[in-house]
């Protein structure tokens, strides 16, 4: 194969990648607005269980069906317990600042994953991070405090709770990026879906549990498919293409999340907000492009 095919196959292969990327994006973006309709008649508590028992069930027969699932004993390992804590605190956060508070704006929180994962590695991994990447934090920063409002007269606890989320969130992806290489993907996907429903019965007994009716088992049912669809394309989208090409992506879900905010709950984010969203997003793509920069330099 010349060169040049070459460089046509990878352009190939980045822009499917792409495009599942924007598909697993759309999935879960639906499956979070499936889970906020559903807090109109459900507690959060059994909106996470009931989904979670639905999507693993899902998820178990796709793996099964693409082949042996690995060892169940790798899901006690202690790097596999500390990501299924973060998880059950992420999603039981997250789904009760859904249930408190606007759409687009709670899931915009989530995107300063970015932002977070470089004070995390600058102050826990000790990595070296330049006055750009600092600087980029620190208005990151700026943005997200433009969408919780910390100010006493405008501030939202379940803003604060979607930031707490977006904390728990980068724990997570952290943890995850310290479990072993031999430790199968099935297995962190059965993982991550079974600390979902175990977060939901863990706040069960808080919360008064209710039938739901018909039309919210659809939607329950709905959300889990919408999971299960999601994550296979977000594999597939970082299986297919290079990471760098398909990582800034992640942010499509962003104006999809404002679309159906709109669309759904008549909200649109305030002016301050979506200047907010729009510096969030922005550090984190150029902190993506800085990261490319200094791994391009150590190779």
């Amino acid at each position: 194969m010349t060169q040049t095919e070459d460089r046509a196959l990878r352009a190939q292969m980045n822009t499917r990648g792409i495009l599942a990327m924007v598909a697993a994006m759309c999935f879960f973006t639906a499956t979070d607005s499936l889970m906020k309709l559903a807090t109109a008649t459900l507690p959060p508590s059994e909106i996470i269980g009931v989904r979670g028992i639905i999507a693993m069930s899902i998820m178990f027969v796709y793996l099964r069906a693409q082949g042996p699932v690995g060892s169940l004993r790798d899901l006690i390992r202690p790097q596999m317990l500390r990501r299924t804590c973060f998880e059950i605190f992420f999603i039981t956060s997250y789904v009760v600042a859904l249930s408190r508070a606007p759409f687009a704006d709670v899931f915009s929180v989530l995107q300063a994953g970015p932002i977070l994962m470089t004070v995390f590695a600058a102050l826990v991994w000790k990595e070296q991070v330049g006055w750009r990447r600092w600087a980029a934090v620190f208005i990151g920063f700026l943005g997200v405090a433009m969408i919780v409002k910390p100010a006493p007269q405008a501030f939202d606890p379940a803003m604060g709770l979607a930031l707490f989320a977006a904390f728990m969130a980068t724990g997570r992806d952290l943890s995850t990026r310290l479990i072993p290489q031999g430790v199968p993907s099935q297995i962190v996907t059965l993982s991550a879906t079974g600390s979902m429903t175990l977060g939901g019965f863990l706040l069960a007994p808080f919360e008064v549990w209710v039938m739901p009716s018909a039309s919210v088992w659809l939607i329950l049912t709905t959300s889990a498919f919408c999971v299960a669809a999601g994550s296979h394309f977000l594999i597939l989208a970082y299986r297919t293409a290079e990471t760098s090409a398909v990582a800034p992506f992640r942010f499509a879900s962003v104006p999809f999340a404002i679309l159906v905010g709109w669309l759904v709950w008549g909200h649109v984010p305030d002016q301050i907000a979506l200047a907010g969203i729009a510096i969030v997003v922005s550090c984190g793509l150029y902190m993506m492009h800085r990261e490319r920069l200094a791994r391009r330099a150590a190779a």
